[in-house]
């Protein structure tokens, strides 16, 4: 009987635990590189775009050309640039989402990496339009 017993006990402690043995902690060491990775690979573009401008406004400047045109074509290309940022980062909330939702964890474990990536975002924008008036393109972000 004792060994029928402990045998229940170890069944039902083991398998027990199965359906929810993913922690925060596992979500976070799982996604956050992930979410990282994103951000890093976004700076170098960003970084790459902002330039490529430069130099390309500088030639301009010497042949005496109209630079202003080029101020549309950056502005477009950095907003498809974080549009394409966007749709990457959401794919990937979209499955961190999924994880907890199946592991009945809380919908709240999110927000922080919603919250750094507004706050990322701002923080990018800012730079740019801080230093593209003041010292041109020596941007680091």
């Amino acid at each position: 009987m004792k060994k029928y017993l402990l045998l229940t006990i170890l069944f039902i402690t083991l398998f027990s635990h199965s359906a929810s043995a993913i922690s925060p902690e596992f979500l976070e060491e799982k996604y956050l590189p992930k979410f990282e990775e994103i951000e890093r690979k976004a700076i170098l573009q960003l970084n790459s775009l902002i330039d490529e401008a430069f130099v390309e406004y500088q030639n301009k400047k010497e042949k005496g050309e109209i630079t202003l045109p080029l101020l549309f074509n950056y502005i477009e290309r950095g907003k498809k640039l974080e549009d394409d940022v966007e749709i990457e980062f959401q794919s990937l909330l979209t499955q961190v989402k999924a994880e907890i939702k199946a592991n009945d964890l809380p919908e709240d474990l999110t927000y922080p990496y919603e919250k750094y990536y507004i706050k990322s975002k701002r923080n990018n924008k800012l730079k740019i339009l801080k230093n593209i008036t003041l010292e041109g393109h020596k941007i680091t972000f």
